[in-house]
Order: C-alpha cells, then structure tokens, then sequence
C-alpha cells in the first residue's frame, strides 16, 4: 500500500539517471503528454526521498489495482479555507462510490501536498488518454466540475497529464 508519493521534475536526461542509481525503487518516469519538457519522477517506494528539491504527497485515497501504465492525469487543487476541502471531499467521496465504473481507470488517488497551502491532488491513471477525457465530460465527474476553476472554495486549479517516458 503505498502511503506517500514524492516527486520532482527536471529533464529526461536527468531524471534518468536515477532510474539507474536506485533500481530497487519503485520509480515512475512521466513525460508530459503535449511536450518534451518538464518531465516528473514519482517516487512510490514508501522510503525516505533522495530527491533535492522533492514535492511530497500524502495519500488520502486510493483505489484501484496499482497499474502504473497508460495516462495519468494529476488535477492540482487549492483550497482557500479547511471547511472548503470538507464540502470537496464529502464530494469526491460520493465520485468515489462509483469508481468501479469509470471505464478505464486504473488507480484513483486523492493526495495532500506536504506544504503550508491547502493542496489536494487528485491522480488517477487510465488505459487510454480517451478513457480520462469521457470521464471528465460524463455525469459521474459534474459534481467536481466547480473546482476546476477559482471559486467555490477554489484559490487556484492546475492540470498537468502525462504518459509514461520508459516505454
């Protein structure tokens, strides 16, 4: 079970290099899914960080079947007040009670940033790029739409997707 998630970004030379130096980590190499730059290394080993400049996250939630393979999406959400992240999780809860049916999804995660803001993640990993992007146009996700822009407890949203660069 994987309790937290540390990541850092640079370049796929760079980053590569650690996949080298630590082989018996359990290390995931993404390339954005629309450029060549700011690539991402998560780290799910559950060990203390070796990164310089590491982004941690606390994992809140997780489902699925940990196949770290296809498309993953990573929706950054920022929180203006703690009462703001009580209405946002009581309705990512009910999302979540439907999850078995998202066609395609692989692993759903909802991460606490280690840091001062109020920043939740939600992470979740699908087959095909397709498959995320009819989920994030069907009924099932309208109850998260709000908080897909400032406002309704949102200070700031960022969505970042990538594919794995190792395959």
């Amino acid at each position: 079970m994987i309790n937290k998630i540390i990541s850092t970004f640079g370049s796929q030379a760079i980053l590569a290099k650690y996949l080298d130096r630590e082989p018996q980590r359990q290390l995931l190499l993404l390339k954005p899914s629309e450029s060549d730059e700011d690539f991402q290394l998560l780290d799910l080993s559950n060990q203390p960080t070796f990164f310089n400049s590491p982004l941690r996250y606390d994992v809140r939630y997780h489902i699925g079947t940990s196949n770290f393979t296809g498309f993953f999406s990573f929706l950054y959400l920022t929180f203006t007040t703690e009462d703001s992240v009580k209405v946002f999780r009581a309705q990512f809860d009910q999302l979540c009670k439907q999850a078995d049916q998202f066609i395609g999804l692989n692993d759903l995660f909802l991460l606490r940033v280690d840091a001062a803001r109020i920043e939740y993640v939600i992470f979740s990993i699908w087959q095909r790029d397709a498959d995320f992007f009819n989920w994030r146009n069907s009924t099932d996700f309208q109850q998260l739409k709000p908080y897909l822009r400032a406002g309704h407890g949102v200070q700031q949203f960022h969505q970042t997707n990538y594919v794995l660069a190792q395959e």
